[in-house]
């Protein structure tokens, strides 16, 4: 599996994970492998661990704010009555933070990043270098009045940097097309001299 396709596969696992504890082991997997990254001196790949661990901190944060939300409810008993009466079953059980493996402290942290909002955050981690949770949230400003970040302007400004953040830049295209089927190259040949008349208009406004 490409470094890619596991940053991918991990922020899909994040975005699935519905216990605390499940985006907490994904989050340390996380802090080894950025770990790791540092001592290969391989800061591409220390970022993108560290924005899987941020990413996975966040949903830590949204689902601990959930449960603190439920706790009024957990001495309830929860059931459905049968023609027998009530069938009680108690409530599930809830772990606590020292259970988790998880601070006052980081539980406040996670929370904070949990009430961002999504463009919000998806800018914040995309422009950070290889960020501490607690610069991060430093750093992460509240948005400035003006026009809102659009989600086609997201995606672009994401695309680009993954032609530079996966070395496509360095490679020769004809090599890339050779290894394509016909389909494929009658496509990129439709459609790479539009995409690259279009890209022009960037340079020429520079905007």
């Amino acid at each position: 599996m490409t470094a890619l396709a596991k940053y991918d596969a991990m922020c899909r696992a994040i975005d699935a994970a519905h216990k605390v504890d499940e985006v907490k082991d994904i989050r340390d997997k996380a802090i080894a492998l950025q770990h790791y990254a540092r001592q290969a001196q391989n800061t591409d790949a220390e970022r993108r661990a560290a924005q899987i661990r941020l990413r996975a901190e966040r949903k830590a944060g949204q689902l601990l704010a959930q449960t603190q939300k439920s706790k009024g409810t957990r001495g309830q008993l929860k059931g459905r009555r049968s023609s027998g009466g009530w069938n009680i079953r108690p409530p599930e059980k809830t772990h606590t933070l020292g259970e988790l493996g998880i601070t006052k402290d980081q539980s406040s942290q996670w929370q904070q990043l949990g009430k961002m909002r999504q463009d919000e955050f998806d800018v914040a981690i995309g422009t950070a270098d290889v960020p501490t949770t607690e610069r991060f949230l430093a750093d992460a400003k509240p948005p400035r009045p003006g026009p809102k970040v659009g989600k086609d302007s997201l995606w672009l400004w994401g695309r680009l940097l993954d032609f530079e953040r996966d070395g496509l830049l360095v490679k020769r295209p004809a090599d890339l097309i050779a290894t394509m089927t016909d389909p494929m190259k009658g496509d990129v040949h439709r459609l790479a001299p539009k995409v690259a008349t279009w890209l022009k208009q960037i340079g020429a406004t520079n905007k």
